[in-house]
């Protein structure tokens, strides 16, 4: 299905700034239809491991592999994979060939095709990918009933969680098992996987006012991971508000606005599909998001206000809404998930400049907060924000980077959760490695490199970082000739730790920017 396409332009007169609302996604890879090829073909993949080193002819290049986590077997599947079909049939018969891979048994137990289409579809048409109809159960729908479709197939599951994903977007399994892992630890919200665009567009849209309101809207047709007792209370919400058959439908519009807590998003590794007629289309379907969203805020407000003026107890909260909402711990902190392998990279560095607040007067004021962000944030530093996401460091290319908008400073970290603790060996040692420009090594010296099992106790490596240089080349810069990157590594002082850590200690005078084109850890014999 489609999902809003958001596109920021700056458009510069002489008398004064005027923005758009438009966002130019990165370009990403399109997967071959050909019938003779599986959708992951050429991507990584768990058969398809990524490279240990990028040193060419050196015992480390040989003796070296990517660290991979630790399946933590559960005795049942918990996840009911939700896809709504529209006008990209073929996309989805693609994605459920994924869905129902060996690599997701012990994590999908049951995916369901909602099909919004008035022509009817039946399960023959998936009979190539190899899915069993006990595992995969089609849905055709008598009207289109949109968004809304993918709530209501969440509460019929008898799952845990529900993954939901649009039909024009394909997630490798390894990030699915990052969201399942990840969920676990907050098992009461969901995670949203967003491309750069839309995650811009999810921060600048955070509202917080003095009435309660604590919120911003994410779409989640990217791929999202909810439990479904958190679609069953959303469906109950808005049942409660006597919603009008337009916002059942346009439900995207009101999930996160209405659950009234800061949506917990990651820059996503997802591959577009295309194909078929979106949903959402030009400034129209812009238009019509807009007011939803403009309307999810006021029923929120009204609904705060209406609570904290009655007698209610908070034994008897409002289905679904967070009324007393807070700012979660680590919200400053962006995430995306690994490509290749299952892990999530989490780092605390400056995305966007600190003067940008959150506070507003009213809910209704979420849209133009965003378009005052974007003006004040310039055309430079929103197209710096979509060309070098954190992503960027963790999806197995070397020719891709996250590169920090403002120099490095004191108590900048990046991390890797392997979602689980790496084991022993007596004969292997566990490295830490980062493929940066000769600026970065700069501020890697002066880093310390960290491990832990928990994220709580750190033991720091009190091994030496060695950096050798290889024969790829890092992007041009602006005022400077394109250069050879820098293999760094440094082995940590434990194999037996689920997360490391990179913590700057001190401010660097020269003043470099972080460039990461990829960041992992690896066994090293």
């Amino acid at each position: 299905m489609a999902r809003r396409t958001i596109i920021f332009r700056c458009l510069l007169t002489a008398c004064a700034v005027l923005f758009g609302v438009h966002l130019f996604s990165r370009q990403r890879a399109h997967v071959p239809t050909d019938s003779d090829q599986t959708p992951w073909e050429g991507l990584a993949s768990p058969s398809r491991p990524l490279a240990a080193s990028f040193l060419v002819g050196t015992n480390r290049s040989s003796n070296a592999q990517r660290a991979s986590s630790v399946s933590v077997s559960r005795s049942y599947p918990d996840v009911t994979a939700v896809i709504l079909n529209w006008s990209r049939l073929p996309n989805v018969v693609q994605i459920v060939s994924l869905l129902c891979g060996p690599w997701l048994e012990d994590v999908i137990a049951e995916i369901v095709v909602w099909n919004n289409n008035p022509k009817e579809i039946a399960y023959q048409t998936f009979a190539e990918t190899g899915c069993p109809s006990e595992k995969l159960k089609i849905y055709n729908s008598p009207h289109n009933t949109y968004f809304q479709a993918r709530y209501v197939a969440c509460e019929q599951a008898t799952t845990r969680f529900c993954f939901l994903q649009d039909d024009d977007y394909l997630i490798m399994p390894e990030v699915i098992r990052t969201l399942h892992a990840r969920v676990f630890g907050t098992p009461d919200h969901s995670i949203h996987l967003l491309p750069p665009h839309e995650v811009l567009s999810t921060q600048l849209r955070t509202t917080v006012t003095s009435d309660g309101v604590h919120t911003s809207s994410a779409w989640l047709g990217h791929g999202t991971i909810l439990p479904r007792t958190g679609a069953a209370d959303f469906l109950a919400l808005l049942h409660h508000l006597n919603a009008s058959e337009d916002e059942m439908k346009m439900a995207d519009n009101y999930f996160t606005i209405l659950n009234n807590r800061i949506p917990d998003v990651w820059f996503d590794q997802g591959i577009e599909l295309g194909g078929g007629q979106p949903f959402t289309v030009g400034m129209e379907g812009d238009e019509r998001n807009k007011i939803h969203v403009i309307n999810a805020s006021r029923y929120l407000a009204t609904l705060l206000n209406a609570f904290r003026a009655s007698d209610i107890s908070h034994k008897s909260k409002l289905p679904f809404i967070e009324v007393d909402a807070v700012t979660p711990a680590g919200h400053e902190v962006s995430q995306a998930p690994c490509l290749g392998d299952s892990c999530l990279l989490q780092t605390n560095i400056p995305l966007l400049p600190s003067n940008l607040k959150a506070e507003s007067h009213s809910a209704d004021d979420i849209v133009m907060q965003e378009l005052r962000s974007i003006q004040s944030l310039g055309k430079d530093a929103v197209d710096h924000f979509l060309r070098f996401p954190p992503s960027q460091a963790v999806d197995g290319r070397p020719d891709t980077a996250f590169r920090s908008p403002f120099p490095a400073r004191r108590g900048d970290f990046v991390s890797l959760d392997m979602l689980s603790r790496m084991g022993s060996a007596s004969d292997s040692t566990i490295e830490i490695a980062l493929l940066v420009t000769r600026e970065t090594v700069d501020i890697l010296r002066q880093v310390q490199f960290e491990s832990s099992p928990d994220a709580v106790n750190w033991v720091v490596s009190t091994h030496e970082l060695v950096c050798e240089e290889t024969e790829l080349t890092g992007l041009r810069g602006h005022r400077s000739p394109p250069r050879k990157l820098q293999e760094c590594s440094v082995q940590s002082q434990e194999t037996d730790h689920r997360f490391f850590r990179a913590s700057l200690q001190v401010d660097i005078p020269s003043s470099p920017h972080w460039m990461i084109y990829e960041f992992w850890i690896r066994w090293l014999a």
